[in-house]
């Protein structure tokens, strides 16, 4: 299936990027395999995400949402490195500066992100957690349009558009590097279930007309 193939691709970036299995923080210590199972689960939550017909993707051309994905778990890289910990939402040290959440470290400190979901919801859920921070992204991306591509996260990075922002460009910059998706974005849709129409509401069944008010003699 195409879908597995990207998500197997998007593994291989996720390892090299972030090896499993090294981490010595307590609630982030796991065995490289038990790791690579984890990453693949992320892997596949990303890739929901990404490849969802209703969510527009950051990047255009024929593989713009595998540059999403790829750019998705290059920011989880930067923010979390898909640490156990920080995924699962374990220990002290699981959310940043305290008010941090989930593996793209969402700030949504003890309230809820502008869907409404908490802290709770965003490790419980990593697809909640792709999309609050795909949100995000694109609000970014939105607000410094008028900068450099490298710099267009500087929104989310620093909390305002800025040139030259080496952590916006870190992020973008290690996700347009990536190697090449094994599929286009089509290629990819098209092998994807459809979803089941909604069903067309059903009108109350018409009773007999209402009995007039005239003064028939």
């Amino acid at each position: 299936m195409p879908m597995d193939s990207i998500i197997a691709w998007a593994v291989s970036l996720m390892v090299a990027w972030a090896p499993p299995g090294l981490s010595l923080i307590k609630d982030a210590i796991e065995t490289p395999e038990e790791g690579r199972a984890r990453y693949h689960e992320i892997a596949r939550a990303a890739a929901q995400v990404a490849y969802d017909p209703e969510q527009k993707p950051v990047f255009g051309g024929p593989r713009g949402r595998a540059e999403t994905l790829a750019l998705l778990l290059s920011i989880a890289s930067y923010e979390s490195g898909y640490r156990r910990d920080v995924d699962l939402g374990l220990g002290k040290l699981a959310r940043g500066e305290g008010v941090d959440s989930c593996l793209l470290q969402v700030r949504v400190g003890a309230g809820k992100t502008r869907e409404g979901w908490s802290h709770d919801d965003l490790v419980k859920d990593r697809e909640k957690c792709f999309r609050a921070g795909l949100s995000l992204i694109r609000k970014s991306f939105g607000a410094c349009r008028k900068q450099a591509l490298l710099d267009r996260l500087s929104a989310y990075t620093r909390g305002r558009c800025i040139e030259d922002d080496k952590l916006s460009r870190a992020r973008i910059g290690r996700a347009l590097r990536a190697k090449r998706a094994p599929m286009t974005d089509e290629a990819v849709l098209a092998s994807m279930p459809k979803p089941e129409p909604k069903p067309e509401p059903i009108a109350p069944p018409s009773g007999p007309p209402a009995a007039g008010n005239g003064n028939d003699s």
